[in-house]
């Protein structure tokens, strides 16, 4: 066994799709995930690793005090500390707060949101 695999092995992980957003430009969200985004699909979660997966499109990253990084279709945003960033679809937008427009998952489906001005 090389390495990693070694690690991987060891490490025992859970993970859950628990959003289906879709945006159309111009929008911007923060977002960092917190366990109670977690709590429906299983125990709460003593560690959180965020990721998003862009199955269309594109999108900017913006963590704080770094450049935006562009994110296309088919790429994997990891972020292992699960640190606060912001997501949008032009750099530097303003975050609009969206935890209050999220309709709950339905039992077959996770969570939806839409947001945006109609754009790409």
């Amino acid at each position: 066994m090389d390495a990693l695999s070694d690690v991987m092995s060891a490490v025992r992980l859970t993970s859950s799709a628990f959003l289906d957003a879709r945006f159309t430009a111009p929008w911007c969200i923060a977002s960092q995930i917190g366990p109670e985004d977690c709590t429906p699909f299983g125990p709460t979660p003593a560690q959180i690793i965020a990721y998003h997966y862009l199955i269309a499109g594109h999108l900017f990253l913006q963590l704080d005090g770094e450049s935006p990084i562009e994110v296309c279709a088919g790429e994997i945003i990891l972020l292992p500390r699960n640190d606060r960033h912001a997501l949008g679809s032009a750099p530097r937008l303003a975050p609009a707060l969206i935890d209050h427009l999220i309709q709950p998952p339905d039992g077959t489906r996770p969570a939806m949101h839409q947001i945006g001005g109609g754009g790409e």
